[in-house]
């Protein structure tokens, strides 16, 4: 009777040794649906009643993290983010109609190379990174 019992143990171990064994998926082998890459910048343009006033909110975070780390850009956005979300219907109609009027208060060059600007970077978002991934996307200089 003590047999089956040995048995049944031995398959499980054997079993779960075997998970452990499994290697993960490389980066080519995952693939990142289009709907979940642009998630975030829904989240983000959600928050905007206009593309214009999303624009100058981008060129305002651009211009406010110049020259910052990474990791300090990633920070500072963060924290903007969750100051947005956190305004009140009557906060956030004054911060909206602010960027509005910046944005309205702009030179139609400056406009329009804004707009080319991020329209090339949403059919392109892997070109601002500045040589780190190549054409089909993969990241340069790390083991795959």
């Amino acid at each position: 009777m003590i047999t089956p019992r040995i048995l049944l143990a031995a398959a499980a171990a054997t079993l779960l040794s075997t998970a452990s064994f499994a290697a993960a998926p490389t980066a080519d082998q995952v693939s990142v649906s289009q709907q979940a890459e642009s998630k975030h910048h829904d989240k983000m343009q959600a928050l905007f009643s206009s593309p214009d006033q999303y624009m100058m909110y981008r060129v305002q975070m651009h211009e406010a993290t110049r020259g910052m780390a990474h990791e300090q850009k990633r920070a500072f956005r963060k924290s903007e983010f969750q100051k947005m979300k956190a305004m009140t219907g009557a906060q956030r109609d004054a911060y909206l109609s602010d960027l509005q009027a910046k944005w309205n208060a702009l030179p139609p060059e400056r406009k329009a190379h804004i707009e080319q600007r991020m329209a090339s970077k949403a059919a392109n978002p892997h070109h601002g990174h500045h040589g780190q991934y190549d054409q089909s996307g993969n990241q340069m200089g790390t083991p795959q």
